[in-house]
C-alpha cells in the first residue's frame, strides 16, 4: 500500500511514472492501428437509450425518466421522456458547468444534495425562456431516439461492443472534454475560450507522447469555427506538427482505401451543422458521416489490425438518469470559476465526471453484440480518459494524469479470436 501511495503522489505532481507491464496481451498482439473518432454533444439516453437487441442495455425503453418542469416548485408538472426525438434538435441545450450541476443536482451550487439527474428540463425552460404552453419543446432534452431513428449506430452496437456506463470526462462543453480525451486533463479550463484556438495548452498531450515513442499519427479534421484537438497544444506548433500531422478529412478516406492510415488516427468531424450530431446538425446526416468513416476502415487492408472507437464528446445538455461518479481524480490541481445563471460564481475541481456519453469498440477482434456497463476487473470507470488508459498499455506509454491512471482500460475486451463476420457495410440512414 505504501508504494502504491508513492506512486500516486508522483503522478499528481506530474511525474511521468510507467507503470504498465510489460507482458503481452491480445491487444498488443492483434492491434497494430487505433482509430479515434470523437462526435458532438448527446447523452447516452438520448442517442442510444432507445436501442432494443439487448434488454441488459441500461437505457429507456423499460425505464420512465421525468424531470420536473420548474424543479423549484414543489407540485411541478413532470415532462417525461419519450421515443420521438427529432431530427434536428431547434435548440442547442445549455452544457456549461454550472448548467451541468443544475441538471445533476437541481442547484446550480452543489452542497450535499444527492445527484438526482432531475434538472435538465427545467434548466432548458430557463435558458429557452420555455413558457408552460410549449412542453414539448421543453420535452426535447429528455426524449430520445428509438433504432428506427439510429439504424446506422445500432447496427455498430449490436455487432460490436456498445458501453453503457461511459462518461465524459467533464460534465461542461466540448473542448476541456476534447482536452482530457487528447491529454487527461483541461489544464484548469471549464469553457470553449481562446486558450484552444491559439494553442497554448502547455501539457503533453497523447500526440507529443506518441512522436517521441517513433509512432505515427495523423490528426485528420473537417472543423469549422474549431481548431483539430492537437492544436490546442502548443507544441504541436512549436514542434511543426501542425504542418506535417494534421491533414483534411479526404485524406483520412485516400488512406484507409490504400492502407496508408498512421497507427494512430484521430478524427475531428466538422462543427456543428451537418456531421456532428451537434444542434442543428441533423441526426440522420451524422449517422450517414459515421456509416461513411466505418465503412472506409471495413474496406481498408487495415481492417483485420485496427481498432475503431467512436466516442461522443460530451452530453450537450440533453438528459441522462446516470448520475456521473464523484469524487475522481482531477488530471492536476487546477480549478475553474464561472458565474452561473444566478450571478453566484461556481468553482469546479474537475472532482466528477460528464454524463454518459454513447460509445462503441468496433474491431474484428471484439465479440459481438457485447454490452459493457462497469469494469468487472479493475477499479475506475470507463470514461474518455480509458483510452488514454488503453493506449499506454498498447504502446507502452508513461501515464499522463492521476485521471487516467483512475480510469479502466478496455484491453480485456479484445480477444484472441479473429472474426471474419464483420458487416462490410450498415445500413441507411434513417428519413424522418
Amino acid at each position: 500500500m505504501a508504494m502504491l501511495s508513492s506512486i500516486f503522489v508522483l503522478l499528481f505532481l506530474g511525474w511521468n511514472v510507467n507503470l504498465v507491464p510489460a507482458s503481452s496481451s491480445p491487444s498488443k498482439s492483434h492491434i497494430k492501428n487505433v482509430v479515434v473518432l470523437v462526435q458532438e454533444n448527446l447523452s447516452f439516453d438520448n442517442f442510444a437509450g432507445g436501442l432494443t437487441y439487448n434488454p441488459n442495455i441500461d437505457g429507456l425503453v423499460n425505464r420512465h425518466h421525468c424531470n420536473p418542469y420548474n424543479i423549484s416548485a414543489p407540485h411541478s408538472p413532470q415532462v417525461c421522456g419519450k421515443p420521438v426525438a427529432k431530427n434536428v434538435a431547434p435548440d442547442d441545450p445549455d452544457h456549461s458547468i454550472s448548467g451541468g450541476n443544475m441538471q445533476i443536482y437541481g442547484t446550480y451550487h452543489p452542497d450535499q444534495e444527492k445527484p438526482l439527474m432531475q434538472g435538465f428540463v427545467s434548466e432548458q425552460v430557463h435558458s429557452y425562456e420555455i413558457d408552460n404552453h410549449n412542453i414539448s419543446r421543453a420535452a426535447e432534452v429528455i426524449d430520445y431516439y428509438t433504432p428506427d431513428h439510429v439504424p446506422v449506430f445500432n447496427a455498430m452496437a449490436e455487432n460490436f461492443v456498445l458501453f453503457d456506463r461511459w462518461f465524459a470526462a467533464v460534465p461542461g462543453p466540448t473542448n476541456p472534454n476534447r482536452a482530457y480525451l487528447t491529454s487527461g486533463t483541461s489544464h484548469g479550463h471549464g469553457m470553449n475560450d481562446n486558450d484552444f484556438l491559439n494553442s497554448t495548452l502547455p501539457q503533453k498531450s497523447i500526440f507529443e507522447q506518441l512522436s517521441e515513442a517513433d509512432i505515427s499519427w495523423i490528426n485528420y479534421s473537417n472543423t469549422t469555427g474549431f481548431l483539430p484537438d492537437s492544436l490546442f497544444y502548443s507544441w504541436t506548433v512549436e514542434s511543426g506538427k501542425n504542418e506535417t500531422n494534421v491533414k483534411p478529412l479526404d485524406q483520412f478516406f485516400k488512406d484507409a482505401k490504400s492502407g496508408n492510415l498512421p497507427q494512430f488516427t484521430w478524427i475531428n468531424p466538422e462543427c456543428c451543422s451537418y456531421m456532428s450530431f451537434h444542434p442543428p446538425s441533423p441526426i440522420n446526416m451524422g449517422e450517414g458521416f459515421i456509416k461513411s468513416i466505418y465503412e472506409a476502415l471495413r474496406g481498408s487492408p487495415q481492417w483485420k489490425d485496427t481498432l475503431f472507437i467512436l466516442t461522443f464528446d460530451e452530453h450537450g445538455g440533453f438528459a441522462d438518469h446516470v448520475p456521473p461518479p464523484e469524487g475522481v481524480p482531477p488530471g492536476d490541481r487546477l480549478g475553474y470559476t464561472e458565474r452561473a445563471d444566478d450571478g453566484k460564481a461556481i468553482t469546479f475541481h474537475f472532482d466528477r465526471l460528464g454524463m454518459r456519453v454513447p460509445t462503441v469498440l468496433m474491431s474484428p477482434w471484439v465479440e459481438k453484440g457485447v454490452v459493457q456497463n462497469r469494469p468487472t476487473d479493475q477499479s475506475g470507470e470507463f470514461t474518455h480518459t480509458s483510452i488514454l488508459k488503453f493506449l499506454s498499455h498498447l504502446w507502452d506509454l508513461d501515464i499522463l494524469t492521476p485521471r487516467v491512471e483512475w480510469s479502466s482500460s478496455f484491453e480485456g475486451l479484445i480477444t484472441d479470436t479473429f472474426r471474419d463476420d464483420t458487416p462490410e457495410t450498415l445500413p441507411m440512414p434513417a428519413d424522418f
